[in-house]
């Protein structure tokens, strides 16, 4: 099937002998075509019915071609359009190709300039439909993908999340197994001491549990974010006055000295958790190193900063603790992984959850003195853009 079979032609001229014999000659070539006599009357069959190219004089009384072409180009802009026109109308001819015409042929009308003019707009109209198509595809099978990636994402987070489950029960069946076993030797020996210690055992691991139970809970639900004015320094001073004894008891100090910081727009609440979190994690680590001789580095350090610039807000907390080995680093970055004996995981990876709620990013990696930094970046939004 040939180009012109499928497509429709309006021819436009108010000389009715030009219009029968062109649209004789169009027809021939195998084109639907209708005919016009103005340019009026042209607009009035545009809006009933779809052409591929109209071709219209230049100069007719009323509405001429020019006026008629900006009307195609404001209404419909994929049809393309040919004008005719005298020698000397070169001139308009030029200004209407910069208007949007295809193309222009001078009068009388050489039967294959126009033969050749009309199969040129039909093969462009047939390009952008094309081009059109096309690209509604891709966007069709971008759409798909992204749904495709974000499904096999969400796949991924439920096997980290199941995966770091699986080794919380797991801790926790340990302890209920070991308990039950201090209990039963305290009922077959009758001995008290051995029940109050199996006891103990159990209400530590019971508690676990809960906390495994809304720790969960947690990691479903979406953080509802309240922003408001805020020093970015705040939190984290509240974090230092909250862990500063617990950090004498343990023989180490806090370092920490709250600059003034420009005014944001941050959910105190939530920094305020994700930096208790990162901070409880320090003193640990430090309190570990306490209790098992390891004093390398001297007295036990937590380190808290924070700072803006046009782009964030970065807390540090840092420590000269336990450390990291290189393997527990991948693995941190990989999913839901504890360095304590008891721990779930679960803390970090809702501190990490609930920071890219936040638009943030959390960066973990060695400190100094061999222990952890824990970099903690918020957008900066500050008040004055408001």
């Amino acid at each position: 099937m040939s180009i012109a079979s499928r497509s429709s032609v309006l021819l436009v001229d108010d000389e009715k002998g030009i219009t029968v014999v062109l649209g004789a000659y169009i027809t021939d070539l195998g084109y639907v075509i209708d005919v016009a006599h103005s340019g009026e009357e042209a607009l009035e069959k545009l809006q009933q019915k779809a052409y591929e190219v109209v071709v219209t004089d230049v100069r007719m009384p009323g509405m001429d071609g020019v006026a008629l072409l900006k009307e195609i180009r404001k209404h419909w802009p994929e049809t393309g359009v040919v004008i005719t026109t005298g020698h000397a109308d070169v001139s308009v001819a030029v200004d209407c190709l910069r208007l949007g015409a295809t193309d222009f042929i001078t009068k009388p009308v050489n039967v294959e300039l126009l033969e050749f003019a009309l199969r040129r707009a039909v093969e462009r109209v047939i390009m952008r439909r094309q081009l059109v198509e096309h690209t509604i595809h891709l966007e069709f099978l971008v759409e798909q993908r992204t749904k495709e990636l974000v499904q096999a994402e969400r796949f991924a987070v439920m096997g980290e999340t199941v995966a770091g489950l699986a080794h919380a029960i797991k801790n926790i069946a340990g302890g209920l197994e070991g308990a039950l076993f201090v209990l039963e030797k305290g009922l077959e020996l009758d001995r008290k001491d051995y029940l109050e210690q199996g006891w103990g055992m159990v209400k530590r691991d019971v508690t676990r549990v809960r906390d495994l139970t809304m720790n969960l809970l947690q990691l479903s639900r979406p953080l509802s974010l309240r922003p408001s004015k805020l020093d970015p320094g705040l939190p984290l001073s509240e974090v230092a006055e909250l862990l500063s004894a617990r950090m004498r008891d343990a023989g180490g100090k806090i370092i920490h000295e709250n600059m003034p910081q420009p005014v944001a727009l941050l959910d105190e609440q939530a920094v305020h958790t994700c930096l208790m979190n990162l901070a409880t994690n320090a003193v640990e680590a430090v309190e570990e190193a306490v209790q098992s001789g390891r004093r390398e580095f001297g007295d036990g350090k937590v380190m808290l900063h924070t700072e803006c610039d046009e782009q964030y807000v970065r807390y540090l907390v840092e420590d000269n603790g336990r450390g990291l080995s290189s393997e527990l680093f991948e693995q941190l970055e990989e999913g839901l992984v504890t360095t304590k004996d008891r721990g779930s995981g679960f803390g970090l990876m809702a501190t990490r959850k609930a920071v890219r709620e936040m638009g943030g990013e959390l960066i973990l990696e060695n400190g100094i003195e061999g222990g952890v930094r824990a970099i903690l970046l918020l957008p900066f939004v500050p008040v004055g853009n408001l």
